[in-house]
């Protein structure tokens, strides 16, 4: 038995961050065996904590958090071990191979703890991550269904859930609006000058501020903005940049070169940050978030700047008051306009443009003549792949002669659930499934798309940037034509690349489309090639001409 005075020796030495001492107490002091859960539990937290932790300590950490749930089941003890061992092992996606086992076994001790815990908050937040582990949309909503039942005033779950339905088709798009409007109340209302408190008139150009976190790692986002602040008219505008990101790498230095300013503001609180903001006296405030970036839509609640738009990283309505616009294209948004609580600015041709790759293209001819088989594929975020997504691959891979399908996840992720409808379908043997950590390499990334004949489309969800990405390196893609901004991206980019073939009105027509082009290689061939050659003189990578366009409706709304 452990002595009351050892345990408040390491307990101290944690409270006073010494975190290496209160691991080598607890080695001289006590044995495993004899340690409570309390014990286990916050000697696991100091393996995390420490400086300089690494791979050993996150893996002996999950030892110490289970220890702890198997000690004290029942107890605030274990429940607190078994969260950390779930956002912990969910959260390090650089060793999901190795965590792969510990997230099993904590989806077990979930189980279990789920009955002990039925209402308990936070045990039901970390089943949300442990939930999108496994990619299983139904019970993540379940869960975050719950969670505002038991407390309504959870903001982040409250936006999360209007995120999240966007990858099911339950919701249509007057669903999204009824849901925004009551969104807002969420939200709390900074404090923020008075526009007439700030003299614009000192501004020599009209400054436009951005704001996100993810202007860095290669995110997709940054591939859409850093070309367009090199190519907006500099003599009409100033770009001035937010990040909420601590990190600095190679993607931001792109983007702090083409503007004039960049602020790091991830330690700042949403008060602080309005303030930064206005103390910059920026006149249009851009956000690249939306609700997916819960915690720091709240600012654009407040009337920060005289006008306030949305764009790019989330392609919905938020029903923010003081948001202005949400911009778009023709092709995106139709009939259902006033199902969005923004104005729309729709651009010319499309609502966004890749600035491509640094990495000289070289075009491959068609895998399936030497394969002798099709081999389809989908990059997309396997959260995307919604069930009839998967019942339309399963038919395309049953009614082709011989296929198979690549599925690769931009998160590190085991798709239990997708899993389980292939294999329902019989065709979970064709397929091949590979994570973000199997190939981090961007151009690693590229040539994977070298194996693929054709691309397919998720729905209603569609892909972006991976429709991007293929189509660059002359891979076709197919997509369903769907019934809002979200689910009609696809449309807009084959439109935008004279590819309307390729757009199909519903999953019926997809299955089809999927089946004519693999009983024509040589039709299939000829139309890689012809997108190979072309796709780089479209709107998808006109930089400049999206630049120009962009520009212009900006200085139209200013005007207003």
């Amino acid at each position: 038995m452990i002595s009351r005075s050892i345990i408040e020796e390491i307990k101290l030495l944690f409270t006073k961050k010494e975190y290496e001492a209160a691991l080598k107490a607890a080695n001289e002091k006590t044995k495993i065996t004899e340690r409570p859960a309390g014990l286990s539990n916050l000697l696991g937290l100091c393996k995390i904590l420490k400086i300089n932790s690494d791979k050993k300590d996150i893996l002996s950490s999950m030892l110490d958090f289970e220890d702890a749930y198997l000690k004290e089941k029942k107890t605030i003890h274990g429940l607190d071990s078994l969260c950390n061992m779930i956002s912990i092992s969910t959260a390090n996606v650089n060793l999901i191979k190795e965590l792969s086992k510990n997230i099993l076994k904590a989806q077990t001790y979930y189980r279990e703890a789920i009955e002990n815990f039925n209402n308990n908050e936070k045990l039901l937040v970390n089943g949300i991550e442990l939930y999108k582990y496994f990619v299983d949309v139904p019970k993540i909503k379940k869960n975050m269904e719950k969670i505002v039942h038991i407390n309504p005033k959870n903001k982040s779950i409250i936006a999360r859930y209007a995120f999240i339905n966007n990858y099911t088709s339950n919701w249509r798009q007057e669903n999204f609006y009824e849901y925004s409007k009551k969104l807002e109340k969420h939200f709390v209302l900074n404090n923020a000058k008075h526009l007439s408190e700030i003299n614009f008139k000192k501004n020599d150009k009209i400054r436009i501020g951005l704001v996100s976190r993810d202007f860095s790692r290669y995110h997709s986002v940054t591939f859409f903005v850093k070309k367009l602040l090199k190519y907006l008219d500099r003599s009409k505008f100033e770009t001035y940049i937010f990040s909420f990101s601590e990190q600095f790498d190679e993607s931001s230095q792109e983007i702090k070169d083409s503007s004039e300013k960049w602020s790091n503001i991830s330690n700042l609180n949403n008060q602080e940050v309005i303030e930064q903001i206005q103390k910059e006296r920026i006149e249009i405030l851009i956000d690249i978030g939306g609700l997916t970036s819960s915690k720091r839509i709240e600012i654009f609640k407040s009337r920060v700047s005289p006008l306030q738009i949305t764009w790019l990283g989330y392609c919905n309505t938020i029903g923010f008051k003081n948001i202005d616009y949400l911009i778009a294209d023709d092709h995106l948004i139709k009939d259902e306009e006033s199902f969005y609580s923004e104005k729309i600015i729709k651009l010319n041709n499309i609502w966004n443009a890749h600035s491509g790759f640094d990495y000289k293209r070289e075009f491959s001819g068609t895998p399936a003549k030497k394969n002798n088989y099709i081999t389809y594929g989908s990059f997309n975020n396997f959260l995307k792949i919604s069930d009839e997504t998967a019942y339309a691959w399963s038919e395309i891979l049953k009614k082709t002669q011989s296929a198979k399908l690549i599925l690769k996840s931009s998160n590190n992720c085991f798709p239990k659930r997708i899993i389980e409808i292939f294999k329902k379908n019989k065709v979970y043997d064709l397929i091949e499934f590979y994570n973000r950590a199997d190939y981090p390499n961007l151009k690693e990334h590229l040539n994977l798309y070298k194996k693929i004949d054709i691309a397919l489309d998720t729905f209603p969800y569609n892909g972006v940037t991976t429709s991007f990405e293929a189509l660059w390196c002359g891979i076709p893609v197919l997509t369903v034509l769907g019934y809002n901004f979200n689910s009609r991206c696809g449309s807009s980019i084959l439109k935008n690349a004279n590819l309307d073939q390729l757009i199909l009105k519903n999953s019926e027509e997809y299955i089809e489309k999927a089946l004519e082009l693999s009983n024509n290689i040589n039709q299939l061939s000829i139309l890689r090639k012809d997108i190979f050659d072309r796709i780089l003189n479209t709107p998808l990578f006109d930089s400049k001409k999206f630049a120009s366009n962009f520009g212009r409706s900006l200085l139209e709304v200013y005007k207003r």
